[in-house]
């Protein structure tokens, strides 16, 4: 589900922060002593919501909100999610380290505050029961999102009485309820990536994947590149760039324009770059299906569908028979799993299905990558 930021902040401020506006050139005010001790505030709260849905204590996260809040309810969903698919991977969660950027706060009374808040985290994972814990069983996967808050100071002690995010713990909106992962796990040697320029795809993305622990440049997108956060989310933007970064022309059907700051609808759509690659031949739809039939193996892939994606290729994420997302394959964890990167909730090195309902279907996508003649610029 998709929330619009803008009702925290005034037009100019949300377009900086964003990526959304047209002059990326911004300059920040540095936060005052009281911006400063409400961010600590609410990193406190953030984290301790954080360590509780990984362990399942359920009265410490309540602790956190207010009685009947929604915003309780929400997190008791993700920690079920959580909980389901750890538990149906035979992996544990070791912990989760919880960093923030504020970069909008605005006290309504001495008691309510409305924050615009970037929350970076980054998970630990083990698979119990190796005998060597320190290299193939560990590994970790990074998030970044943003969220709209408003805390309560109820009796001295302050409150998350409002929390609305794109959740990549339940990334599947058909469904009224919070995503069931599907059960089952994947063991196997990870593939270099299929070419140079696959390589070249998976640095840009791994460069500019966001406020995910784990991205570089900052934790920021490529300056370059306006952002579709809260104009229908910025996911296949960023394949469309990591693509070009790979040495992919442009085309008239698919390309990002410097004079109007805009990419074109198979830029920036999920179905229509879906459309786009099917087209004109850059990639071949090897194989689709939910996590249940992709994981099942058959006479063309022993070992199931999944396993025959590469470091370089793509996954469109499919509702109600079209794109709704996008991402890039970047490798595959010390578990043998698939991982990507993506926008809008921003993920490093994230298991591919994370996130997504056992009746999610997925696209798996062979990119063919063409020969670069020279270093891609960053630019667009």
């Amino acid at each position: 589900m998709m929330i619009r930021h803008g009702w925290l902040m005034t037009w100019a401020f949300m377009a900086a922060i964003s990526g959304a506006s047209k002059s990326p050139q911004v300059h920040l005010i540095p936060l005052t002593p009281q911006e400063q001790q409400i961010k600590q505030v609410l990193l406190d709260l953030v984290t301790k919501e954080d360590e509780a849905v990984v362990t399942g204590n359920k009265k410490v996260l309540q602790s956190v909100f207010p009685a009947h809040a929604s915003a309780f309810q929400h997190a008791l969903q993700r920690e079920k999610y959580l909980k389901a698919w750890i538990t149906a991977r035979g992996l544990r969660i070791t912990g989760v380290t919880v960093g923030l950027r504020t970069p909008a706060i605005r006290f309504i009374t001495p008691h309510r505050v409305q924050i615009f808040g970037v929350v970076s985290e980054a998970y630990s994972l083990t698979l119990p029961g190796s005998k060597d814990s320190h290299r193939s069983l560990y590994d970790q996967f990074g998030l970044g999102i943003r969220h709209d808050y408003e805390l309560v100071n109820d009796d001295g002690h302050w409150l998350i009485a409002t929390d609305l995010f794109t959740d990549p713990l339940n990334q599947d909106s058909r469904l009224s309820h919070h995503a069931v992962p599907a059960s089952g796990r994947i063991q196997r040697l990870a593939p270099p990536p299929a070419s140079p320029e696959a390589a070249k795809a998976i640095t840009y993305a791994n460069t500019y994947c966001g406020a995910a622990p784990g991205c570089g440049n900052d934790r920021r997108y490529n300056p370059h590149y306006v952002s579709y956060n809260g104009e229908g989310g910025d996911c296949t933007n960023f394949v469309s760039q990591a693509l070009k970064a790979a040495g992919f022309r442009m085309t008239p059907w698919w390309e990002y324009s410097i004079r109007r700051q805009e990419g074109s609808p198979a830029w920036v759509n999920a179905q229509r770059l879906k459309d786009f690659l099917d087209a004109s031949g850059r990639a071949t739809l090897y194989a689709s299906g939910s996590y249940a039939q992709l994981t099942k193996p058959t006479p063309q892939y022993p070992h199931g569908a999944i396993d025959a994606i590469r470091p370089g290729d793509l996954i469109s994420y499919i509702e109600r028979g079209r794109a709704v997302h996008s991402a890039l394959v970047v490798g595959y964890d010390h578990f043998g799993y698939p991982v990507v990167d993506s926008h809008t909730a921003d993920r490093f090195r994230v298991p591919w299905d994370l996130g997504w309902d056992r009746h999610t279907i997925y696209n798996l996508w062979h990119v063919h990558y063409p020969p670069a003649p020279h270093a891609p610029s960053q630019r667009p």
